[in-house]
């Protein structure tokens, strides 16, 4: 059969045998696939590096069983190396990969968020940026794009002031309407949430917050909204903050 070039970039692997590797590979074309690259992890492999983590490039595939292709070849356009050489900077991007996963799912294309995903990856290898910066500014702004906008002009009950933030309703929400569990949102902290949900993706890190606290409040805020609306907990941020110090 013939082979089918994809350009994509590796955002999960798993074992899958004696020396073979199971790879989801997020693609311009067809959204996340999956495809099985035997030998990959024999002694005699030449083109290991080519099928890690992360890597972003032309990925050969020809169709074998059932929606598994098998991954034949690979032109390597950017390795991003320098995360594959820091664990803190591959176990974040690891629970970033897996976020997107859990939004999008396989077979569902979405060229916005895979360039959000290849923003993320390049200023984690390149810009040495922040990484609990990254880490909320890419949860608000992929759930902002995935479907989960919160509406940050006003309360979403009755259009007031809105002076906290209601993670299970996605909105603002004045004194009155506040539940047990909104979060009290102080100016700097709402100027930054409406920053990153409305802003151009491209400019998604380009603020600096002076307030450590803030960032620690935005970065509290983002990741208990995506796991309440993804409906889920996920190990891989366990493990980020097991080595991290926060």
């Amino acid at each position: 059969m013939q082979d089918l070039v994809y350009r994509g970039i590796i955002i999960k692997q798993a074992d899958y045998g004696d020396a073979h590797r199971m790879l989801w590979i997020f693609t311009e074309t067809d959204g996340i696939i999956k495809a099985v690259r035997y030998g990959v992890r024999g002694k005699k492999t030449s083109n290991a590096a080519a099928f890690q983590m992360f890597s972003y490039g032309d990925f050969k595939l020809r169709q074998s069983r059932g929606d598994i292709m098998t991954a034949t070849s690979a032109d390597i356009i950017d390795g991003f190396y320098p995360v594959s050489e820091d664990i803190k900077k591959l176990s974040l991007l690891s629970y970033l990969a897996e976020v997107t996963y859990s939004i999008l799912g396989e077979a569902n294309p979405d060229k916005r968020i895979l360039a959000l995903l290849l923003n993320a990856v390049y200023a984690a290898a390149y810009r040495n940026e922040e990484l609990i910066k990254l880490k909320s500014v890419y949860e608000l702004k992929l759930m902002s794009i995935g479907g989960y906008l919160p509406k940050l002009d006003a309360c979403g009950e009755c259009g007031n002031d809105g002076e906290y933030f209601s993670i299970d309703r996605g909105t603002l929400v004045c004194r009155q309407h506040h539940r047990a569990g909104d979060v009290k949102v102080e100016k700097p902290l709402l100027a930054l949430m409406r920053y990153v949900a409305y802003c151009n993706d491209k400019k998604m890190l380009s603020f600096s917050v002076a307030d450590n606290d803030v960032l620690m409040a935005f970065n509290s805020i983002t990741e208990k909204y995506v796991s309440v609306h993804c409906d889920k907990e996920f190990k891989s941020l366990n493990y980020f903050y097991s080595i991290c110090e926060v």
